[in-house]
């Protein structure tokens, strides 16, 4: 994925502890918040097989730093990684706009939402 639309004060994680590609060769990207340590998720929905959705991917955020998929909380599905990156973009934003924590949270789950209903 192309992240260079993700705005200041976030990256992306390299060699994320998210990431192991050993069977499936379909980006997850993880991008952390520099200051909040917030840890948010574009990882495919459904494994890669020959009977499923291979170009679902679902976004998820965890409030603290986190390599756990068990911690983070999944909140949208798209289809396509731009789509993703989309997605993780406009949430960045919105958490940004409010400040982080859990406010800011709440903040980019609602634009994401009200991104897929008006799309």
């Amino acid at each position: 994925m192309d992240t260079d639309r993700i705005p200041d004060g976030w990256y992306e994680e390299s060699d994320s502890e998210f990431v192991d590609q050993k069977y499936d060769p379909r980006p997850v990207t993880v991008f952390r918040h520099v200051d909040h340590g917030a840890t948010l998720v574009a990882m495919p929905s459904e494994p890669n097989t020959e009977h499923t959705e291979t170009d679902t991917y679902r976004l998820a955020v965890a409030r603290e730093e986190t390599s756990n998929f068990g911690d983070v909380e999944p909140f949208a599905e798209v289809h396509g990684d731009d789509a993703a990156l989309d997605a993780a973009e406009t949430f960045a934003k919105a958490y940004n706009a409010e400040g982080g924590g859990d406010a800011g949270i709440e903040a980019g789950k609602r634009a994401v939402s009200d991104e897929q209903e008006a799309g």
